[in-house]
């Protein structure tokens, strides 16, 4: 892995906590901790985290058990540890040890930044009280800010990665057959993406054969395929810490008329939505009217799933949600999720994520595959 490249986010981070006044910044979440340090985050729920100071190189803190691979992953050197309590040793406290990395940076009287409010109560609470002259902000609007425009590396990156899940589809394509199980199907994808390089999947990739209302996400089971199914599939393949997430409808068979009308509405909703997603838009107003378009052709959306959500090294901002508004800026990645469903009916669900890249005039699509039903006869 190019390491370099991860020293350059942080650098992109230092700045705007520079902006901001922050001395330094704690992140405690997978896709923030990837996004500085380019390494994997494998804490058990145990624990690390990921000290950005203003003016020097990042500092991890892990459990004893992952600094050994960390010494030879990454670019950070200064790495720390903490340890559970194992039979006859001292356990060392990672709390405490928070507080003793802070306080030897002198930061007692500092502007310390965190994630508010996904930090854990107990790491928020005890630096607090054990730094009451510290100043704690929330740090989570400004990283997310740096984080979600894409650089050209970055997008090279997910390109990458959408291209490996595109793969995985190819695969699902090729092996789609009456009496195969959900679980093998999947697994020829996953087969697929790893022989492409993915290096592991952010959430279980999931798949989920239905004739009836329903889908989601659901783990692949020893269901067998029959003919007039639907088939669910949501692949999360991992390239250099960049993630995509593609979610495909197909349909096994002959579909019902309701469900077919159903999707010939949506195929050009799709296309009026993909020319929404451009610098200066903002989601809410890009929701309010998906909801809207949705219900004048008779398929009101009850909120089952939000629109979409930004990608890189995890699901980020802009999130698609009524309380939440982002103006859209150019090469900001988002994931739509178009869906429809029509309980009247109980006819089905169609639905799809796939990627674009915000851009003028019209988003840029990183998906191979049509973006519609895909019917194997």
């Amino acid at each position: 892995m190019n390491y370099s490249f991860f020293r350059k986010n942080a650098e992109k981070v230092r700045q705007a906590m520079q902006k901001e006044g922050i001395d330094v910044l704690i992140l405690t979440h997978q896709q923030k901790y990837s996004y500085v340090a380019g390494t994997f985050h494998n804490d058990f729920n145990l624990g690390n985290c990921l000290f950005v100071w203003a003016k020097e190189e990042p500092t991890l803190l892990v459990s004893l058990a992952e600094m050994g691979r960390l010494m030879t992953e990454g670019y950070i050197k200064d790495i720390r540890f903490w340890m559970p309590a194992y039979a006859g040793i001292e356990p060392i406290s990672f709390l405490d040890t928070v507080v003793t990395i802070l306080r030897e940076r002198e930061c007692h009287n500092k502007v310390i930044a965190v994630e508010m409010p996904s930090i854990a109560y107990l790491m928020y609470d005890h630096l607090a009280k054990n730094l009451p002259d510290a100043t704690i902000v929330d740090g989570e609007k400004m990283i997310n800010d740096v984080m979600m425009k894409k650089d050209e590396e970055e997008l090279a990156l997910i390109r990458r990665a959408c291209g490996i899940a595109d793969a995985g589809t190819s695969k699902i394509l090729e092996n789609v057959r009456v009496g195969v199980t959900e679980a093998e199907l999947i697994g020829h994808a996953e087969l697929e993406m790893r022989r492409l390089g993915a290096s592991y999947y952010y959430t279980p990739n999931q798949c989920l054969f239905t004739s009836q209302m329903g889908y989601g996400d659901h783990l692949p089971t020893d269901r067998i395929l029959v003919n007039g199914d639907r088939i669910y599939y949501d692949l999360h393949p991992v390239w250099d810490e960049y993630r995509t997430d593609s979610f495909r409808t197909l349909a096994f068979g002959k579909q019902s008329k309701d469900y077919m009308k159903m999707v010939d509405f949506i195929r050009p909703v799709i296309e009026e939505l993909n020319g929404m997603f451009v610098p200066g838009a903002s989601t809410k107003e890009i929701e309010k009217w998906y909801i809207s378009r949705l219900a004048e052709g008779g398929y009101p959306d009850f909120g089952s799933v939000p629109l979409g959500h930004g990608i890189g090294t995890g699901h980020l901002p802009p999130t698609f949600c009524h309380d939440d508004d982002y103006i859209l800026e150019e090469n900001v990645m988002i994931v739509p999720c178009a869906h429809i469903y029509d309980f009247k009916t109980n006819c089905g669900v169609f639905a799809l994520e796939y990627v674009v890249c915000v851009k003028p005039g019209k988003a840029e699509v990183f998906t191979k595959y049509p973006l519609d039903l895909i019917t194997i006869e």
